[in-house]
């Protein structure tokens, strides 16, 4: 099985070129190849443009939280107040209460699917300009660099990385300077 395993390595070896001795080759090419990472998320929560689009975003979901706050509350006294009635209340008459009720609750929680799918969208146009200029900062940051890759961090699966190849501030700084 070991002179299995050794013989297929021996060839693999072989045929990408690599000395078996020494593997020259492969230093060789580790040297010819420059990699980056950015942390794209990191770029956007501390460049300028990510914390004004971001701040844009929580202010609008503010706005929308305190009137859906507001309306649960209403939900809650009426419910409360035709708990405290049901029992002198006119059949008919409960009966229509708890039919109005059921039908706030309704338009509640048909509101409330609205505002985060609302929020979803406007987030995604919010944050596609910023991601698509960030894509060409990058872009420049690997020409000029001369990077043969640029890789993103929390996507990549980069489980390790220096700090001497991190680009995130280099491409903040530079989205920044874009105004």
């Amino acid at each position: 099985m070991l002179k299995r395993i050794f013989m297929l390595s021996l060839a693999v070896g072989l045929t990408l070129g690599l000395n078996p001795v020494g593997m020259r080759s492969v230093a060789k090419a580790a040297e010819v190849v420059k990699i980056g990472i950015v942390d794209v998320q990191k770029v956007i929560n501390i460049s300028e443009k990510g914390k004004a689009a971001r701040k844009k975003l929580i202010a609008k979901a503010e706005r929308m939280q305190k009137e859906l706050t507001l309306r649960k509350t209403e939900i809650e006294k009426s419910k409360l107040e035709l708990e405290r009635q049901a029992s002198v209340l006119d059949p008919e008459i409960k009966y229509e209460k708890e039919k109005t009720l059921k039908r706030r609750i309704r338009d509640f929680e048909d509101q409330y699917r609205d505002y985060n799918e609302t929020m979803k969208r406007d987030e995604f146009q919010n944050m596609q300009p910023i991601l698509a200029a960030i894509s060409q900062v990058i872009e420049k940051v690997g020409k000029e660099g001369g990077f043969t890759i640029i890789l993103e961090k929390r996507k990549s699966a980069v489980l390790y990385s220096p700090d001497t190849i991190d680009l995130t501030e280099e491409v903040k700084k530079l989205f920044d300077s874009n105004k």
